[in-house]
């Protein structure tokens, strides 16, 4: 689960602490000598007396720059107004605000007009937009719009959860809910407009067009996790092996799931995971393998990529903490993480490599405790989905060495059987190296 932004981490400590600056006193070398940070561990130079504790000098500055934006925000909530009439909760926003929220719902033709036509033009054409955007839903966001109308429109920030929190976020961009303050405590606001639309959706026709959008935007999801970067159409095509989308509004529900669930980003053509920086680099790996195809993956295995610690659930995951476990006494949520730092560390670096890193990190000493740990990892590196193999496995692309081999003469321009993207004549074949490989 991800943690919430600062923004939200001011709100949810409520009026009362916002706006209280801490008191900081800058001590000599000699004062100083033993403390740490209490953020970091590094040697300290400040003391805060509001949280009793030690500070260094870029933690503090840190500190002080959350406080600024504490006040920033209280500033700002201040402003706002409780109320569930969607004409006075947009009035009592900034241009800026009112702007952004006709954007992301998709009014058009609103560059350079003055606050007053903003808002005439988005209260004309809100609720058609607000409608038009339902229809791409899933059901998790109805849930939380739900949610609202079940409690007459308002939430208390302290009764939701971080993941909530988190993608709240997504509703208030499109004027959906309103943060605002009252009485010190800070809330949600569901306009009764939305409200009412909430409900008028609370059918079976509307739960089944939801139930369908969910399926597509989790195939998706699983999709970007285990392929990394896609094109549109090639995502519809592989999607299409699991469901009938004829008719499908695909590039619009998997734009509007890119709003919310933050997983990937657009650029370009490419649909590209957000763990992904450099995504032309992993172009060019794909690229040098023309005839590699999309690796078939059940519809099971990929859905279950979404449930958490899914690394450990999967057959290679247990396997390995099987196996380690029976070796070293490790503590289960260490291993769990471990095992997650691989499945992205070998997405960049060479299996070998990430190993090597990772045995490096967790620091083994013992030389043949260091060998056995080594080729554990080895083992189950070489199981994980790789995103320039196009979701195969390092084991799959070496057993097709064999089968290639077997099948049919490998000539000097075909790919390379070894699976190392190059063509044979730049790499096994250079010296006839071939053989010896396979053998």
């Amino acid at each position: 689960m991800k943690k919430k932004n600062d923004y939200d981490k001011q709100i949810k400590n409520g009026k009362e602490n916002i706006g209280k600056c801490i008191e900081m006193k800058k001590f000599n070398e000699e004062e100083k000598e033993n403390n740490k940070c209490k953020n970091c561990g590094e040697q300290a130079s400040y003391f805060s007396d509001e949280n009793n504790s030690w500070l260094c000098e870029d933690c503090r500055s840190i500190e002080d720059g959350l406080d600024k934006l504490a006040n920033k925000i209280e500033k700002k909530l201040s402003k706002r107004v409780y109320s569930f009439d969607l004409n006075e909760l947009i009035n009592c926003l900034s241009k800026d605000e009112i702007y952004n929220i006709a954007r992301n719902l998709g009014v058009n033709k609103i560059s350079g007009l003055n606050k007053e036509k903003l808002i005439e033009i988005l209260l004309k054409e809100y609720k058609n937009l607000v409608k038009k955007r339902a229809l791409f839903f899933d059901e998790e966001r109805y849930k939380i719009l739900k949610s609202y109308v079940d409690c007459k429109g308002v939430k208390l920030f302290d009764n939701i959860d971080e993941e909530e929190a988190d993608k709240s976020a997504y509703f208030i961009q499109q004027g959906m809910l309103f943060p605002t303050v009252k009485d010190g405590v800070s809330i949600f606001l569901m306009p009764e407009i939305v409200q009412a639309l909430i409900k008028e959706r609370n059918n079976i026709e509307y739960r089944r067009v939801i139930k369908f959008n969910s399926e597509i935007v989790n195939i998706f999801r699983a999709m970007n996790k285990v392929y990394g970067i896609l094109k549109l159409k090639d995502a519809k095509e592989i999607i299409e092996r699991y469901l009938n989308i004829e008719n499908c509004e695909l590039e619009e529900l998997i734009r509007e799931a890119t709003y919310y669930y933050n997983e990937y980003r657009e650029e370009g053509i490419f649909i590209v995971n957000n763990e992904i920086d450099n995504f032309e680099e992993l172009l060019k790996d794909i690229d040098t393998e023309k005839d590699l195809s999309y690796a078939m993956i059940s519809k099971e295995e990929l859905l279950n990529m979404l449930e958490e610690n899914w690394v450990y659930n999967s057959k290679a995951g247990k396997t390995f903490y099987k196996e380690f476990t029976n070796m070293f006494r490790v503590d289960r949520d260490m291993l769990i993480a471990i095992m997650e730092d691989l499945i992205f560390d070998v997405q960049e670096n060479e299996p070998k490599d990430a190993v090597d890193k990772m045995i490096e990190l967790i620091n083994i000493e013992n030389d043949e405790a260091r060998y056995v740990a080594s080729s554990m990892m080895n083992k189950f590196v070489k199981k994980i989905r790789l995103w320039r193999y196009k979701g195969s496995t390092t084991n799959d692309i070496k057993s097709n060495v064999v089968s290639l081999k077997a099948n049919k003469d490998i000539k000097r321009n075909d790919p390379c059987p070894c699976g190392s993207l190059k063509k044979y004549k730049k790499c096994c074949g250079k010296d006839e190296k071939v053989i010896n490989l396979l053998e």
